[in-house]
């Protein structure tokens, strides 16, 4: 059988997400490899979203993790990892759910970033207001312009937190997503060439404050360039299920895919015509087609997507039958993870588990 068949598969509904514990622990096994040590990652967990990776995690020595949302936040908690660095900065009613889970889970610490000074005086209110010391990174723009400061305006947000009898500075948090060279060495000559302006500001901190500066850099993408720095830590996510987008940025990489959708083939309306159930519904559709490849289709031509339904057409007859279960990776792993509420677990080809979802979730209920 190949790795990700499954035995006895009419028993497995579709469309479904599963997940494969070895290759996880494979993946984490070369994050640890290129970031040196356990200590030096900061992983990402928007790609997963579930307690049991973090586990698999955890038993590597890892102690820190970054999110992207509160109910991450709360997944991370009740985890009881060390440190948790909210990497969305937060508006009024998420920073209130930020300082409530602080008290709530005095072991673990609480982060979270800053990128301008109405925001850091609703921080500074509401950690006066909840009686704690509230850690902040500051977002770095460099180039990427989704959300941050640019380095040459960070010094002044730098100074107000510092003058803050409620904030602490944390250190400064740096991603870099737009930066997709497909060659590697044009990929880290770029992640320098941005960082430029980066270096600038942390020598102006370290020689004006006489204070040194922690680092959170990059991504996925990014994560072997920065891996290459010093005294800095390290933030990809989706290295531990890994996809089909990043396997084509970074075709070198070390990591295998350890997440795939099951679909079956529910039609075939005329001659190399396919239906498979995979519509937007189980499928990130956040970018052009194909958004998937399926194995046994990866020729095929993507004709048309809608909301419980993929239409594939091939140049000529594939053997198969309605009914048939087929196994997909997607070129977004992380937004396809969010669809699902649970993710089959297979092990030596049979699934005897199920692991939730925990933090697929906006919405807190009931509210900390």
């Amino acid at each position: 059988m190949e790795w990700y068949q499954i035995k006895q598969s009419e028993e497995l509904s579709s469309p479904a997400l599963v997940v494969y514990p070895e290759r996880i622990e494979h993946n984490i096994q070369e994050m640890l490899q290129i970031a040196g040590s356990a200590d030096r990652l900061w992983p990402h967990v928007k790609t997963h979203k579930m307690s049991a990776i973090v586990a698999l995690q955890k038993k590597q020595g890892v102690t820190k993790f970054k999110c992207a949302t509160t109910s991450e936040m709360l997944m991370l908690a009740r985890e009881g990892v060390n440190k948790i660095l909210l990497a969305h900065q937060p508006s009024v009613e998420k920073a209130k759910t930020l300082l409530s889970a602080q008290q709530k889970f005095s072991s673990t610490e609480f982060s979270t970033l800053c990128d301008n000074s109405d925001s850091l005086a609703l921080f500074e209110q509401l950690s006066h207001e909840h009686r704690l010391q509230l850690p902040l990174w500051i977002d770095i723009n460099n180039g990427m312009n989704r959300s941050g400061i640019v380095p040459e305006e960070a010094f002044k947000l730098y100074s107000k937190i510092k003058s803050s009898p409620h904030l602490t500075f944390a250190g400064l948090h740096v991603y870099d997503g737009h930066i997709r060279d497909h060659d590697l060495n044009q990929r880290i000559a770029n992640c320098q060439d941005h960082f430029k302006t980066v270096e600038a500001l942390i020598a102006r901190i370290e020689n004006e404050e006489q204070q040194a500066v922690k680092l959170i850099t990059g991504g996925s993408p990014s994560f072997m360039p920065h891996a290459l720095r010093q005294d800095n830590y390290l933030s990809p996510g989706t290295t531990l299920l890994w996809d089909l987008g990043y396997q084509k940025i970074w075709a070198e990489s070390p990591f295998k895919q350890a997440a795939l959708i099951l679909t079956r083939l529910i039609s075939k309306p005329a001659p190399s015509i396919y239906c498979f159930d995979l519509g937007h519904k189980a499928l990130a559709s956040e970018m052009p087609m194909p958004r998937v490849s399926i194995f046994g289709f990866e020729d095929a031509q993507h004709i048309g997507q809608s909301e419980e339904h993929l239409i594939l057409k091939t140049t000529s007859p594939i053997d198969c039958k309605v009914g048939d279960l087929f196994y997909a990776v997607p070129v977004h792993i992380c937004p396809t993870v969010a669809k699902y509420n649970a993710a089959y677990v297979c092990r030596e080809h049979e699934v005897k588990e199920v692991w939730p979802i925990e933090a697929r979730d906006y919405l807190i209920h009931p509210p900390l």
